[in-house]
């Protein structure tokens, strides 16, 4: 099994490495170049769906994984835990420029809500500057087709 701090390194390394679509989506949007025939933002916006879908699996996978004593909270978290899917779903059926916004919206929500997670000691302690970098990473690339 792994030690507290291989996985910390982990999620870092490949956290980081996540971001790297964001950044270079929003370079090529920015360059108007084509990747593979798409076009840049809709790739942009589409893995930004993607990983807005990802940051409400983990909730889902937590409450599953450590059911918590009390279980009106548990389905709280299972309601938000689809909300980032739905929304990120919804942020594809709109123009490029709104997608964009909606879906940074989506993940500045999203920091937010975990940062109730980070006050009570639910997600360990070097989660938080990751989450909070990564966010950053999205929202500005997202935020970069809206301009």
């Amino acid at each position: 099994s792994l030690t507290p701090v291989k996985t910390e390194l982990i999620a870092r390394v490949l956290g980081y490495g996540g971001a790297l679509p964001f950044f270079c989506g929003a370079i090529a949007a920015s360059q108007q170049v084509s990747v593979l025939g798409f076009a840049p933002a809709h790739l942009l916006l589409s893995y930004g769906a993607v990983i807005l879908s990802f940051l409400g699996g983990l909730h889902w996978g937590r409450v599953i994984t450590s059911p918590n004593a009390n279980e009106r909270s548990d389905s709280n978290w299972l309601i938000w835990s689809v909300c980032p899917p739905l929304l990120g779903w919804v942020a594809l059926l709109l123009p490029i420029k709104v997608g964009a916004m909606v879906l940074s919206l989506c993940f500045l929500a999203a920091l937010q809500v975990d940062q109730k997670l980070f006050r009570e000691k639910v997600w360990p302690a070097w989660m938080r500057p990751l989450r909070l970098h990564l966010s950053l990473i999205a929202v500005a690339s997202l935020t970069s087709l809206a301009l």
